[in-house]
């Protein structure tokens, strides 16, 4: 019983550090050093928001336009 109150005290602090600090420490981070992509680079028209950079691929040679 004496070992059962260190454990959960050190279970219950490093869930802390590992699921809240440690993932705001990142995003904070992210948000400071890369602002446009880690917000996802989002492509707005017309007010709306329709895609993000970050997602799919140019297909602009004409090797890709065949039927």
């Amino acid at each position: 019983m004496k070992h059962l109150r260190p454990a959960l005290v050190l279970f219950f602090f490093l869930s802390l550090i590992t699921g809240l600090a440690y993932p705001f420490l990142m995003k904070g981070i992210g948000q400071l050093v890369f602002p446009d992509k880690a917000n996802g680079s989002l492509i707005v028209r017309d007010g709306k928001v329709v895609g993000s950079e970050l997602i799919g691929q140019a297909f602009s040679d004409p090797k890709y336009f065949w039927g």
